[in-house]
């Protein structure tokens, strides 16, 4: 059986290959492991291919394999119609965020569909399409061990599309890197975030992560790693010295994410020990008024000290912040340059506000005093804007109510200038890099 996975385009990405696609690569080498040589798993990789030149760069397979983030649903829905009348015996089939959260759509769309966690969906949906039995839509809703899985192969691709530098900042930026996952879950609920998989945190064991960069230096010549889990120094102690300490007998230098509160100085130099060089930090606001209402369960002082810590500890620091943010005050913009300026990070990542499908901003506006503007696509939905072009312009598919459940707002006139006035900062002081 033939199945390829087809990789979008991705052209909101400015640099699409910086980010292997994991979650797709750890599918695949699910399907190669439980299947052997009864399949022949493939990735259709469509990353910077030109839009209209996409069904000349897939080749004949018996199933196409689909992850739909938000973003890529009118990408994949063309794709599949285009393949349909040039492949009309393949069959087609989906997850992903759209899937998740637009069921019904999806279902018109593809001949299958996967629902919840996809390691045991994928292993039952080949076996059914073997024996001519796969049914429309696949539910796991449980979570599984993700110990009990292997670490995705990188034979998929291309060496040149796993090992690249520029992914460690300064004097690291040539070290040959990569990215990696070790962990699945976020504990957090964050009222912006459209992560799905909230929840209790699965974390890879040690000898798994050990495992895993060991075979990215013997194999690809990684020096560097980017990790892309949402906590690269855990909350939980305990679970934390194991992960680094794995990552330390490795010898290898990385870059992470980690939360603003509950990191104690002692984990964070251990973390440097192991390598860690750079960890970015999702404060979002200057406002700890803001930050209660989108339910950020950070103290702001707390997070102002924490970055005090990485850097008298010698880690690099990635700022994240959101502008447009319910409760902001008429001189955020002020108050955020100021901080910027107290804390020195390495860089900062902007964003603009966008209440994402999945999000409880999107799902209950009227909480926030949010109206969401109508007709918008969803691949307008964004919070990045100058990553092609620095003079492209912002915008906002929402507006506030005059008066919000948490006082007068601002209008989008307002919003756009503090966004603008944060970002020339930026840009004028070389901190905001993509």
């Amino acid at each position: 059986m033939r199945i390829g996975f087809v990789i979008p385009v991705d052209k909101l990405n400015y640099q699409p290959f910086r980010n292997q696609p994991l979650g797709v690569l750890y599918l695949l080498t699910i399907l190669r492991e439980e299947f052997g040589n009864n399949v022949d798993s493939t990735l259709i990789d469509l990353r910077g291919v030109e839009g209209k030149y996409i069904a000349y760069h897939i080749p004949e397979k018996d199933i196409y394999f689909y992850s739909a983030a938000i973003s890529d649903w009118p990408e994949a829905k063309s794709t599949v119609g285009k393949l349909r009348e040039i492949y009309p015996r393949a069959k087609h089939i989906a997850g992903g965020p759209y899937v998740e959260l637009f069921t019904e759509e999806a279902l018109d769309v593809f001949d299958s569909i996967s629902i919840g966690y996809g390691e045991e969906n994928i292993k039952h949906m080949i076996a059914d399409e073997m024996r001519s039995a796969l049914k429309k839509l696949y539910r796991q809703q449980a979570p599984v061990d993700i110990n009990a899985y292997p670490f995705p192969s990188r034979s998929f691709l291309p060496k040149s599309a796993v090992a690249m530098s520029g992914l460690l900042s300064k004097e690291y930026s040539k070290l040959i890197g990569t990215n990696v996952l070790f962990s699945r879950g976020c504990p957090f609920n964050c009222h912006f975030c459209a992560n799905l998989t909230k929840g209790t945190p699965q974390y890879r064991s040690s000898e798994l992560i050990k495992e895993e960069i060991l075979y990215l230096k013997r194999e690809y010549g990684i020096q560097a790693l980017a990790m892309k889990d949402d906590q690269s120094i855990p909350v939980n102690k305990a679970i934390a010295c194991k992960s680094l300490q794995a990552v330390a007998e490795t010898g290898i230098k990385w870059r992470g994410q980690s939360r603003a509160n509950g990191i104690s100085l002692d984990m964070i130099k251990l973390a440097r020990a192991a390598g860690c060089v750079e960890i970015a930090v999702g404060i979002e606001s200057v406002c700890q008024k803001s930050l209660d209402i989108i339910n950020k369960r950070i103290d702001f002082q707390h997070a102002r000290q924490y970055l005090k810590n990485l850097k008298n500890e010698g880690i690099y620091t990635r700022l994240l912040l959101i502008i447009g943010l319910p409760g902001e005050p008429k001189d955020i913009a002020a108050r955020t340059i100021e901080f910027i300026k107290e804390t020195e990070p390495t860089t900062v990542l902007l964003s603009l506000l966008c209440p994402l499908p999945g999000t409880e901003l999107f799902n209950n506006p009227a909480r926030f005093g949010i109206k969401l503007k109508k007709d918008v696509p969803f691949e307008k939905y964004t919070t990045a804007f100058g990553r092609f072009d620095e003079n492209e312009k912002p915008a906002l598919v929402f507006e506030y109510e005059k008066t919000t459940p948490f006082g007068e707002s601002m209008s989008n006139e307002e919003i756009l200038d503090n966004y603008n006035i944060v970002q020339k900062y930026l840009r004028e002081n070389k901190l905001n890099n993509y």
